[in-house]
């Protein structure tokens, strides 16, 4: 009897090359949205089996990947709880965002995470609820973001696809005011180092409609101990 494959792993297989042809294409496509790029650089280590220091620096290029004017480093601790399946995050995270006149501001952003992760069919599937309290020079209030990742490890050629969600409430909005769907690949060099591409594109609240207000290329480079 001839053994048919299943057609959600067929389509996850052709991620690599669907997420090439994006990051190709949808930029000339779709001209008239923002054009991003960002470099992401992760830093952890773990000190136990309770205890994992994490950090990470990104800097993003704007405006059709014209002007370099925004940066963001964050630092952490995560705690392991004895529950494979929880875990909780402390941070804290500096912006630096660029302003019509060119000066830099800073914005602050303490934060508390809850992460959980389940494996299902080979599938990894995390999510983090983040609650965080932004400090700004023009206003201080906090926002709730809920990240969704679904990744398949080493399924062909060493290669990790994955897809991701990423949701934000603002209180002083009283709404959800952006979704991040994010595509990417990763890559393991030795044991202790991942690199990748990633394509993400964000709808914003504008009007209490949706709108695509940008597209990011990235690439980030993992370093765990």
């Amino acid at each position: 009897m001839e053994q048919r494959k299943s057609p959600f792993l067929c389509g996850v297989r052709i991620v690599p090359g669907l997420l090439l042809l994006i990051c190709f294409h949808v930029p000339r496509l779709y001209a008239h949205h923002d054009t991003s790029m960002r470099t992401d650089l992760n830093f952890s280590y773990t000190f136990n089996e309770q205890f994992q220091a994490v950090s990470y620096v990104f800097i993003q290029a704007d405006q059709n990947i014209s002007n370099y004017d925004y940066g963001e480093w964050g630092i952490g601790l995560q705690y392991q709880t004895p529950l494979s399946w929880l875990s909780f995050l402390i941070y804290y995270q500096q912006g630096y965002s660029k302003d019509d006149d060119r000066h830099w501001e800073l914005e602050q952003k303490p934060s508390v995470n809850m992460n959980t992760k389940v494996t299902f069919s080979g599938f990894k599937i995390s999510n983090q609820i983040r609650f965080e309290y932004r400090i700004r020079p023009e206003l201080n209030d906090y926002r709730i973001k809920n990240t969704l990742v679904i990744s398949r490890p080493d399924l062909i050629f060493q290669l990790q696809p994955y897809i991701g969600w990423e949701m934000f409430y603002e209180n002083h909005d009283k709404a959800l005011m952006l979704n991040r769907i994010k595509l990417g690949i990763s890559r393991n060099i030795g044991s202790h180092v991942s690199i990748g591409p990633y394509y993400r594109i964000d709808l914003s609240n504008i009007n209490s409609g949706w709108e695509w207000t940008r597209q990011l290329i990235g690439f980030h480079v993992t370093i765990n101990y």
